[in-house]
């Protein structure tokens, strides 16, 4: 993992440490300023009826992997909350398949903050098939901690 802030890895940690986080399995592979890769399994416990991935949890997925990419570029009086979400799926994902979600933010702007957020699955052979896209807009908030 690269360098971040004492309060960036505060922040991602408590991120990783939700319930929710925890429930669904998500792992930390990487992280530095402005990028994020993440793993994810997919187990019984958030499929859905067609035992793929359910879609609400690649959709929270995708926000929480662009937090965690967007945690290290804020300063120690900031936080951010995603105002815009816009996401297209591509691919199921079947039970017990792996997916790699990655986020890099794009633009980091004075209030706003742009991110790009991807999921992969991957393949037996090693190849990946990307199963969805999002770009999300966040607001840069001044927070007292």
């Amino acid at each position: 993992m690269s360098q971040i802030s004492e309060h960036a890895a505060a922040h991602s940690s408590a991120l990783l440490e939700h319930a929710y986080q925890r429930y669904c399995g998500l792992e930390l592979l990487e992280q530095s300023p402005g990028a994020c890769t993440c793993r994810l399994r997919v187990t019984e416990a958030i499929d859905n009826l067609s035992h793929t991935l359910h879609g609400g949890v690649i959709y929270s997925m995708l926000d929480v992997v662009s937090m965690l990419a967007t945690l290290p570029i804020l300063g120690p009086e900031e936080y951010a909350l995603t105002s815009s979400f816009n996401t297209m799926l591509m691919s199921a994902s079947p039970l017990h398949s792996e997916l790699e979600f990655k986020a890099r933010v794009i633009r980091d702007g004075r209030n706003l903050i742009f991110t790009q957020a991807d999921a992969w699955r991957l393949n037996a052979d090693s190849s990946r098939t990307q199963v969805a896209s999002a770009q999300l807009t966040k607001f840069r908030l001044k927070h007292q901690w």
